[in-house]
């Protein structure tokens, strides 16, 4: 779950608490001269990316860099251990049946003309 929050915030361009809600305090000082007079002010906004979550992303890096390139989402230095010392992997095989239903549709549907290539198509649970 933290994976996928971290994920998120990361599409957003925002942090882990900014996601979660959090929003930046802003501290403004004031300085005034001998007679009481505003002489100038300045505001400083709460820094979003603190330590906290700039190891929260640098961490999501450090397991992103750990996996195997080829996309199966397993771990490098399990994937190319050793067959006899390292992990044993199974590979299964299910059938989206949602993609199934629109693929078998548009093939149903396919026509020669130029509004077969117009058509938008969705797919939707039943029952």
């Amino acid at each position: 779950m933290l994976r996928e929050r971290l994920e998120a915030a990361e599409r957003l361009g925002i942090s882990l608490r900014r996601l979660g809600g959090w929003e930046p305090v802003t501290v403004t000082e004031y300085e005034y001269d001998e007679a009481g007079r505003l002489v100038r002010s300045w505001s400083q906004p709460e820094s979003e990316w603190d330590q906290q979550q700039r190891a929260w992303v640098a961490a999501l890096a450090a397991f992103r860099g750990e996996l195997c390139p080829c996309g199966c989402g397993q771990r490098w230095v399990d994937t190319t251990s050793p067959e006899e010392g390292g992990p044993q992997f199974a590979a299964e095989r299910v059938v989206c049946r949602a993609r199934l239903a629109l693929l078998e549709a548009q093939q149903a549907a396919e026509t020669p003309d130029v509004i077969g290539r117009a058509r938008l198509w969705t797919v939707r649970k039943e029952g």
